[in-house]
C-alpha cells in the first residue's frame, strides 16, 4: 500500500475522515485504506499564560494509504468538503517511503505529535523523551520562550518547516576549567 494526499477544505479534515470511514460499509468496502490527519501539540501564550493546544500539522490535507488510489479516488469524487487528490500532471502524487516514515515515527496511534522533553547542553539540544527522541537532526531552531522546536519535514518533495512543542527542562553549561 502507498500513501497519497487528499486536499480538503481547511478545518474539515476530521469530518472528511469520519465521512470516509462511515462510507466504508456502503461505498469503500472492497478498497483497503488507512487515513491519517497528523496533529501536533504545541504551546501558545494567551494573556501571558502558556497553554498546550492541538493544531493540524498540514491544514487542509488528509493522508491516505491505499493499494488502489484510482478506485479510491473515483469513489471519493464528489464527497462533501473534498477538493481533490494531489496529482503531478496525470499521475497521483505519492508520498515517498522516507517522507511517510518520518511522519509516522513522530505521530502516536491517534495521529498526534506530543511535546518532547529536552535539555540544552553546551548550546546543543538533547532530546530525552518524546517524538523527537532520536530525531535531533531535523531540528533547525529552538524558540525557548515559546517552547517550540522548528523542524524540517518533507512531503511530496517539498521541504516544510513546522513548529513542534518542546519542553526545555534545564540548561547545563559545560564544566569550566579550574
Amino acid at each position: 500500500m502507498r500513501w497519497y494526499v487528499i486536499f480538503v477544505e481547511t478545518g474539515y479534515e476530521e469530518q472528511v475522515c469520519k465521512y470516509i470511514n462511515k462510507a466504508i460499509t456502503d461505498v469503500f468496502e472492497d478498497v483497503n485504506f488507512n487515513l491519517l490527519v497528523p496533529k501536533r501539540k504545541i504551546y501558545e501564550r494567551k494573556q501571558g499564560i502558556r497553554r498546550e493546544v492541538v493544531k493540524m500539522m498540514f491544514p487542509g490535507y488528509v493522508l491516505v494509504e491505499t493499494d488502489n488510489i484510482l478506485d479510491f479516488y473515483l469513489r471519493l469524487k464528489g464527497s462533501p468538503r473534498v477538493i481533490k487528490v494531489l496529482r503531478n500532471k496525470e499521475v497521483f502524487s505519492e508520498i515517498t517511503n522516507d517522507e511517510i516514515k518520518q511522519i509516522l515515527f513522530l505521530v502516536n496511534e491517534n495521529g498526534l505529535i506530543d511535546i518532547s522533553e529536552a535539555f540544552i547542553v553546551n548550546d546543543k539540544v538533547q532530546i530525552i523523551n518524546g517524538p523527537l527522541y532520536g530525531n535531533e537532526g531535523i531540528i533547525k531552531r529552538i524558540d525557548k520562550r515559546k517552547g517550540r522546536a522548528k523542524v524540517e519535514l518533507s512531503i511530496n518533495y517539498n521541504s516544510l518547516l513546522i513548529d513542534l512543542g518542546i519542553n526545555l527542562l534545564q540548561k547545563y553549561e559545560g564544566l569550566g576549567s579550574t
